[in-house]
């Protein structure tokens, strides 16, 4: 039998952080991950590379969504063929996984699958901002069997004490606990378990209001360009992710609410380089926004799709 642990959070809550510190937990168990991601851009698979487990990514769309079901079922059936002794999924920060007991259970193929439960990463600072914006949220914490509180490192006491009352108003059965740096107690996961649910079958379509933008850089923009430009249109966006290869290094983006975070890359440049991807909810103005900060930088930026 197979372990299979499902690991959601909204966008920028630290889930590719926490899951480096999960493998390494489970180290001496036979791992498989699968990584999914929203944009065209594999970002978090090139994270985890380094960890050498065996990874399958699933990039452009919510592994739940009726548009990647198929490809997500087909790279879980093929992680079977040679099965290890847990698989770890995680979920797009854009994902509504309240499919997950519904795909494990129905599909014959899949019942090698021992479903331990879905853990939610939780931004102790900007959680109850998404949480009324980001309907997701709701859909991702309705599924969980743990919520853990991250960044309380920079988050007030009180701020934290807000996100927990917020979460357990809403959800007042959900184990939850406060961590910083995505770090993972062995006795949370031990004590993780799966309690039945009844779930209505629900046919999942890509959410409409979700908006994105990949831009593609010049190499001859700097960081302090980067950083600017980026800064004319981060308050619309939840999120902002990629690499680029400016000034003879490459360099991580990774931007979430209004912190701009560009930091060097030390491993080996990924193929795919030089493009962002913003990621935006319904009534921001991120389009309005990007072609504005584009005006400004248009010597630097080859394009927006």
């Amino acid at each position: 039998m197979v372990q299979l642990y499902l690991i959601t959070g909204f966008l920028g809550a630290g889930k590719t952080t926490f899951l480096k510190n999960l493998i390494r937990m489970l180290s001496s168990f036979r791992l498989r991950v699968i990584v999914n991601e929203f944009g065209k851009e594999g970002i978090d698979g090139k994270l985890l590379a380094e960890l050498g487990v065996a990874l399958d990514e699933i990039n452009n769309g919510s592994i739940f969504c009726s548009c990647r079901l198929d490809k997500f079922e087909e790279v879980l059936e093929n992680a079977l063929s040679d099965p290890p002794d847990i698989l770890l999924v995680e979920a797009s920060g854009l994902s509504d996984p309240t499919n997950i007991r519904k795909i494990l259970t129905t599909n014959p193929k899949f019942s090698s699958i021992i479903f331990k439960g879905s853990i939610c990463l939780v931004d102790a600072v900007s959680f109850p901002k998404v949480f009324q914006t980001a309907r997701v949220c709701n859909r991702q914490l309705s599924v969980s069997d743990m919520a853990l509180i991250n960044k309380t490192d920079i988050a007030a006491p009180e701020q934290t004490d807000a996100v927990e009352k917020l979460i357990l108003d809403h959800y007042p059965e959900l184990v939850i606990y406060r961590t910083s740096f995505g770090e993972i107690r062995k006795e949370w996961l031990d004590a993780l378990n799966s309690p039945s649910r009844e779930e209505k079958p629900r046919f999942q379509t890509q959410d409409i209001t979700l908006q994105k933008a990949t831009i593609q850089i010049n190499d001859t923009m700097t960081v302090y360009q980067l950083e600017q430009f980026i800064k004319m249109f981060i308050e619309d966006t939840y999120r902002i992710k990629g690499f680029v290869d400016l000034e003879n290094k490459t360099w991580f983006v990774d931007c979430v609410g209004s912190l701009v975070q560009i930091s060097p890359y030390s491993l080996s440049s990924p193929e795919k380089c030089n493009k962002i991807t913003a990621l935006a909810g319904q009534g921001m103005s991120l389009k309005k926004s990007i072609a504005i900060a584009v005006e400004w930088y248009q010597p630097y930026i080859l394009g927006v799709e």
